[in-house]
C-alpha cells in the first residue's frame, strides 16, 4: 500500500475506533450507586418540605411559617453549593459529601422531634445545608465513568432522584392520611436514608487523591478559594430570596420589607458580577468555564426550567383538584406520574445521548414537551376526562427527564474536565434561583388574577338570581374556606349556591390560565436556547476524568 492509500485509510477510521475500550468494573458501579443515594435522600427531603407542610402546621401551629420550608432549602442551596464545589476540587469530594449528609441527619432528626415551628425552622436550616453537595452527586457519576457514558451517569443521578421523589409522595401521603403525627415517621425515614448514604459513601467511594489535593498546600488552597465571590453571592441570594418570599405574602411588592432586600440583593449581585469579571479570573465564575458557549446556555436552560417546574410543583395538583373537584390523593397520583415518567425517560435520554453523542435535539424535544404541557394546562377545564391529567403528567415528566439529563451533559462537555464540579454546580444553583423567582412570579400572577376576578365572577353568577349584594362578601369568604356555614347565609338557595361555585371555578380557571401561560412562555425560551447548544461529539471518548480504580489512572494521561 502506497503512502497516498495509507493517508486515505487513516482519514476514514473513526476516532473512537482508535481508542482502546475502557471496561467499567463493579467498583465504579458501586461508587455511582453510593453517590446517587444522596440524590434520593435530597429529593425525599425536598418533597417532604412541601407535601407535609400543612400536616406539620396543623400539629405545631403557625401555618404562615411553613411557607418558608422551600425558601430555606433554596437559600441554603444557593449559599453553599458554589463554595463547596470549588473546595471539593482542592480537598476531594468524599469528605464534603459525608459532612453535608451528616448535616442532613442532624437537621431532619431535629425536625422529626420538634414541638414547635421555631425548632422545625432550625432543623430545616441545618438539614438544608446538605444540599451543598448536590453538585457532587451529579458530578461524580460523570467523572468516574468514561466520557462516552456521561449520558448514563446523569441518567443514574436523575433516576435516583425521581425514585426518591416518587417514594416520598407515596410515603408522605400514606403516613399522614389517618395520623396527624405521621410526618414525624416520614422524617425519621429521611434521616435513615441520609445515614445509609453516609455509610455507602464511606465504604463505597474511596478515590485516589486528586492532583490539586497533593500538589497544593492547605495555605495555597485557602488562598485560592474565592471567599469574596462566595460572600457577595451568598448575601445577594439570601436577600433576593427573602424579598421574593415576602412579596405578596404578607407584604405588597411596594412595601419596604420587599423592596429593601430585593434592591440591596440586586446591588450585591451586580457587585458579584463585577468582581468575577474584573476582580478575579479564577473564582466561582472561572473564566475558563465560559470559553465554550454551552455553559452559559446551560445556565439559561436550567434557569427557565426552574421557573416552569416551580409552577408544576406548586400548582399542578392544586389545579387538578380544584377544577376537577377530586380529592388530594387522586390528584396526587397524577403528580407521582410526573416523577415515574421522568425516571423512565431519564434512562432513555441517557442511552440516546450515549449512542448518538448528541444533546441538542434531546433538549429541544424536552422543552417542547414542557411547553406543550403548559399550554394544555392553560386550557384545563372540568369537562375534560379525568384521564387527561395523567396524560399531561406524562408530558411534564418526559420533559423533566430529558432536560435534567441533557443540560448537565451539555454543561460538562463544554468545560475543562478538572472543573466539572463547578460546571455542574452553576446550572444547579441557577435552577434553584429560577425556582425562587418563579415561585414569586407564580404567586403574584395567581393572587392578582384571582383578586381581580373573584368578586366579579361570583357577582355575575348570583346577583341576576336575586341574591342580596350586601351578603356577597360573606358568600365569597365561606366559599374560599369551603365552610359548611355557606348554608346559613341569608338568601342562599341550592340554585344560587351552584351558580356561586361555578363563578368561583371561573375565577380559579382564569388564575390558572394566566399561570400556565406564563410558564409556557418561559419554556418556549428554553426551546429557543436549546437550538444554540453546540454538539461536542469529539468529547464522548473512552477517557475517564477521575478514575476510582487505580489500574485505570494511566488512561487519564493517555487520552
Amino acid at each position: 500500500m502506497d503512502h497516498k492509500e495509507e493517508q486515505q485509510t487513516s482519514e476514514h477510521v473513526p476516532e473512537e475506533s482508535l481508542e482502546e475500550p475502557t471496561e467499567v468494573h463493579i467498583r465504579t458501579i458501586i461508587v455511582v450507586a453510593a453517590v446517587c443515594l444522596t440524590s434520593s435522600a435530597q429529593l425525599i427531603s425536598i418533597v417532604g418540605g412541601g407535601i407535609l407542610a400543612r400536616a406539620m402546621a396543623t400539629v405545631l401551629g403557625d401555618p404562615t411559617v411553613s411557607q418558608w420550608f422551600g425558601t430555606i432549602k433554596n437559600i441554603l442551596t444557593l449559599v453553599t453549593i458554589l463554595p463547596v464545589s470549588q473546595a471539593a476540587d482542592f480537598w476531594g469530594r468524599k469528605w464534603f459529601i459525608l459532612i453535608c449528609n451528616s448535616l442532613g441527619v442532624i437537621g431532619y432528626l431535629i425536625v422529626s422531634r420538634s414541638e414547635n415551628m421555631t425548632t422545625v425552622i432550625v432543623g430545616f436550616v441545618i438539614g438544608s445545608a446538605a444540599f451543598g453537595c448536590q453538585s457532587l452527586a451529579y458530578a461524580i457519576p460523570s467523572e468516574v465513568l468514561p466520557r462516552k457514558y456521561r449520558g448514563y451517569g446523569q441518567a443514574a443521578a436523575n433516576i435516583s432522584g425521581g425514585l426518591g421523589a416518587t417514594i416520598a409522595v407515596l410515603m408522605g401521603t400514606a403516613l399522614t392520611k389517618h395520623n396527624p403525627d405521621g410526618w414525624r415517621t416520614y422524617w425519621y425515614i429521611c434521616v435513615g436514608v441520609y445515614f445509609l448514604s453516609i455509610v455507602c459513601v464511606q465504604f463505597g467511594y474511596n478515590p485516589p487523591p486528586r492532583e490539586l489535593e497533593t500538589t497544593m498546600t492547605t495555605t495555597q488552597k485557602l488562598r485560592t478559594m474565592d471567599w469574596i465571590g462566595s460572600l457577595l453571592i451568598g448575601i445577594s441570594l439570601v436577600l433576593i430570596c427573602m424579598g421574593l418570599q415576602w412579596a405578596g405574602n404578607p407584604y405588597r411588592w411596594s412595601n419596604i420589607h420587599v423592596l429593601a432586600p430585593l434592591v440591596i440583593g440586586i446591588c450585591f449581585l451586580f457587585a458579584f458580577g463585577l468582581w468575577e469579571w474584573k476582580g478575579t479570573s479564577e473564582g466561582i465564575l472561572n473564566h475558563r468555564l465560559f470559553q465554550h458557549r454551552n455553559l452559559p446556555l446551560s445556565l439559561l436552560l436550567f434557569f427557565t426550567e426552574g421557573l416552569t417546574f416551580q409552577t408544576v410543583n406548586n400548582y399542578f395538583v392544586f389545579n387538578i383538584s380544584t377544577i376537577s373537584h377530586i380529592d388530594s390523593w387522586s390528584s396526587g397520583l397524577r403528580f407521582i406520574v410526573i416523577f415515574i415518567t421522568s425516571v423512565v425517560i431519564a434512562f432513555v435520554a441517557g442511552a440516546y445521548i450515549t449512542f448518538r453523542k448528541r444533546v441538542r435535539e434531546t433538549l429541544v424535544c424536552g422543552f417542547l414537551f414542557v411547553t406543550t404541557f403548559c399550554i394544555l394546562m392553560a386550557f384545563y377545564k372540568e369537562s375534560l376526562p379525568l384521564a387527561n391529567g395523567f396524560g399531561y403528567a406524562v408530558l411534564s415528566g418526559t420533559g423533566l427527564g430529558v432536560i435534567l439529563t441533557g443540560t448537565i451533559v451539555a454543561a460538562q462537555m463544554g468545560t475543562p474536565p478538572e472543573m466539572i464540579s463547578l460546571s455542574t454546580a452553576l446550572p444547579l444553583a441557577t435552577r434553584s434561583l429560577g425556582g425562587a423567582i418563579g415561585l414569586a412570579i407564580d404567586n403574584a400572577i395567581y393572587s392578582n388574577t384571582l383578586d381581580d376576578n373573584l368578586s366579579k365572577k361570583i357577582a355575575e353568577a348570583v346577583l341576576p338570581l336575586g341574591f342580596n349584594a350586601n351578603s356577597l362578601g360573606d358568600l365569597i369568604k365561606v366559599l374560599l374556606s369551603n365552610s359548611p356555614a355557606v348554608n346559613q347565609i341569608s338568601g342562599i338557595t341550592p340554585q344560587i349556591l351552584a351558580a356561586a361555585k361555578h363563578g368561583l371555578d371561573e375565577a380559579y380557571k382564569m388564575s390558572f390560565k394566566n399561570l400556565w401561560t406564563s410558564a409556557a412562555c418561559f419554556a418556549a425560551v428554553g426551546v429557543i436556547g436549546s437550538v444554540f447548544i453546540s454538539e461536542t461529539q469529539s468529547e464522548f471518548t473512552e477517557s475517564i476524568d477521575a478514575p476510582v480504580e487505580t489500574k485505570l489512572l494511566g488512561k487519564v494521561e493517555k487520552y
